[in-house]
């Protein structure tokens, strides 16, 4: 494979991985690139492989074959039997800890408050004391609004507050790249504008973004790049004028006529 270590442009690029569940083929030869700065949206019906995809990049999903570059070092490869083989644990810690990922549940620690919620893993992980972390921990609550809250449990919150302390959370590990997975499926309307308000900040601000969506405008309006997955391939993809003005498949103009309100 080409040697993209001294390409700082990508900060992911993927090849043909293949990813199976006993007899049942999930992915089916993905490869995508993700430069510095960009977004790049996922989009496609429920069961067409997009989380495993992204549960992939961070390794809580391990792939059968191909290749995740991350930053330019590989995390996983082929060995050569064709398999795929992942970085020594100490490389993959690093390059894993490059990638911050939000989930469709909020997954906060329900016995701390949203500030300790925040502090917990750059403690815990980066072994940074509380005094070195709690400045940047209020700055990200101010960020994300919720600075006010910052002594409330997560239970006292609305699950589009809760949601934002989630994202908060993940950037407090300092990611250079952000995974969403769906951030806004378990939120009803009027909390999803507030999450995604936060994204669209976030992507103003040219942090590099892989966000797995059913917000067709979000995905429209926001992205650099977007795929659009059915069955395990990437069926079609490109600059979202493109892809939603005039969408060359026939498979991704149902699925978007299907969208529309």
């Amino acid at each position: 494979m080409e040697n993209t270590t001294n390409n700082a442009a990508y900060m992911l690029r993927v090849r043909d991985i293949h990813k199976s569940f006993q007899d049942n083929e999930v992915l089916k030869g993905i490869s995508l690139d993700v430069c510095r700065g960009e977004v790049l949206s996922i989009i496609g019906p429920s069961g067409s492989g997009k989380s495993t995809l992204l549960r992939c990049l961070n390794r809580l999903e391990t792939i059968d074959k191909g290749s995740i570059e991350v930053k330019g070092e590989f995390l996983v490869e082929n060995d050569d039997s064709g398999c795929a083989a992942y970085a020594p644990t100490e490389k993959a810690r690093a390059l894993l800890g490059c990638m911050g990922m939000v989930f469709q549940q909020f997954n906060l620690f329900p016995h701390m408050t949203v500030l300790e919620n925040l502090m917990e893993a750059p403690m815990q992980v980066k072994k940074q004391t509380r005094e070195e972390i709690q400045p940047a921990a209020e700055e990200l609550l101010r960020k994300v609004g919720l600075y006010e809250k910052r002594d409330a449990y997560p239970s006292r919150l609305s699950g589009g507050q809760q949601q934002r302390v989630a994202i908060a959370r993940a950037l407090a590990m300092r990611p250079d790249i952000m995974l969403f997975d769906e951030p806004t499926s378990a939120l009803d309307p009027e909390l999803t504008v507030e999450v995604l308000k936060t994204m669209r900040e976030l992507a103003a601000e040219h942090m590099t973004m892989v966000v797995v969506t059913h917000e067709m405008t979000f995905a429209r309006d926001v992205s650099n790049h977007v795929i659009f997955m059915a069955d395990g391939v990437i069926v079609e993809q490109g600059r979202p004028s493109d892809l939603f003005g005039n969408p060359k498949e026939e498979r991704t103009r149902m699925f978007l006529g299907n969208m529309v309100k």
